[in-house]
């Protein structure tokens, strides 16, 4: 029986963590609702949509929004914030699919993403793997996009899934069917406040055999990571393994929207979890950000870089799209978590992030040690 659809549903509502129920709400679309402030939600197409009712209706009038944004004038009871991440969600727009096939596709995406995306599956899997033989998990990703990780641990979950992936040499290692992620990998959920990437990711979910688990042991859901609410008596018995990664935290508009992504990431994990966050690294911004990361197929999907917007004193760009992308420094990323109040944590760089073996085919150590290390400051912590 899909979660979804019996008495619990695996997140509670945006807007005052309190638990959701189906049903009706003032005859609206709404199919979801929340028992205490009655904020309405909406379930279809597999999987649920939680951004808020004010900020969905804000979305809908994107045109006012403009000139909102333009004039700094912030009404309905948005904030900046809020309207910093609704940027956000109608830069990603009709983005989806060629951002699965250019950037975070395990096979075809351009090798200046893939190459890093590929370290942080490994490095992220290797985690799991040593925690799944000991503990239940449920694993979070907070900017899941079109769902790279639903598709990974879902293969390692369904013996009959993913089988193009399973039998490619390239790939087979990695989403090769694995009994202890079967046994112990609770639950998946990707959280993205793209509504086009997770239905995407729904999708492709289907395409790729796993259609059975969705709503029961993976689900894509719509809504912003920083108010993003698990249902607790459902998963605290699990490690919790929360990750924002490629960048994810530098797509935050300003440094608020970033501390208050690490205080989600903690709040998630808690009350015994672990938090993983992966971000490019400032010092090769000018050089390879600004000229070989955003390569032909990487901006065929987010748009060119718009010359007057570059900021290289603050590793800063926007793309023709609206996508935003900041770039840290280790220090910038220690700042962070400190004002996040994350403590017990370990952030690597070139220095002293090492090459992991045993998947030669898919990363090679000399690739990880070039492509990936010089531009990778990772953060792990836990809580």
């Amino acid at each position: 029986m899909s979660t979804f659809t019996g008495k619990d549903i695996i997140a509670n509502c945006s807007v005052c963590d309190c638990e959701l129920q189906f049903g009706k709400v003032n005859q609206k679309k709404e199919n979801v609702f929340c028992t205490n402030c009655k904020s309405g939600y909406v379930f279809k197409n597999d999987y649920l949509n939680l951004l808020a009712p004010s900020m969905r209706n804000e979305i809908c009038a994107k045109g006012i929004l403009a000139r909102k944004i333009k004039d700094k004038f912030y009404v309905g009871g948005l904030s900046k914030n809020d309207h910093d991440l609704i940027k956000g969600i109608i830069a990603s727009k009709y983005m989806a699919r060629q951002y699965f096939r250019n950037v975070v596709h395990p096979t075809e995406a351009a090798w200046s993403a893939r190459s890093y995306e590929r370290f942080e599956e490994i490095f992220i899997t290797n985690y799991l793997g040593s925690i799944l033989k000991k503990k239940q998990v449920t694993f979070v990703d907070a900017g899941s996009g079109p769902g790279r990780y639903l598709l990974l641990l879902g293969s390692k979950i369904g013996i009959n899934s993913c089988k193009d992936l399973k039998k490619n040499p390239e790939t087979a290692r990695l989403y090769q069917y694995d009994e202890t992620y079967e046994k112990n990998l609770r639950y998946v959920i990707g959280i993205d406040y793209s509504e086009e990437m997770i239905s995407h990711s729904a999708r492709l979910l289907k395409k790729y055999g796993l259609g059975s688990f969705l709503d029961k042991r993976i689900f894509p859901v719509t809504g912003v990571a920083q108010n993003f609410n698990l249902n607790k008596k459902m998963l605290d018995d699990t490690h919790k393994v929360v990750v924002c990664t490629f960048q994810t935290l530098g797509n935050q508009e300003n440094t608020e929207l970033q501390v208050q992504m690490l205080k989600s990431m903690k709040r998630l994990a808690s009350p015994h979890g672990t938090i993983i966050v992966s971000v490019f690294n400032k010092k090769l911004f000018k050089d390879f950000g600004l000229k070989k990361f955003y390569g032909r197929e990487v901006k065929r999907t987010v748009g060119d870089i718009v010359g007057s917007k570059q900021d290289v004193e603050n590793a800063i760009l926007r793309t023709s799209k609206g996508v935003y992308s900041k770039w840290f420094s280790k220090d910038d990323l220690e700042d962070l978590f400190c004002r996040a109040k994350i403590s017990k944590y370990h952030i690597m760089d070139a220095k002293s992030l090492q090459p992991i073996g045993g998947y030669e085919e898919y990363l090679k150590t000399e690739e990880q040690h070039k492509d990936v290390f010089p531009r990778a400051i990772v953060g792990m912590a836990q809580i």
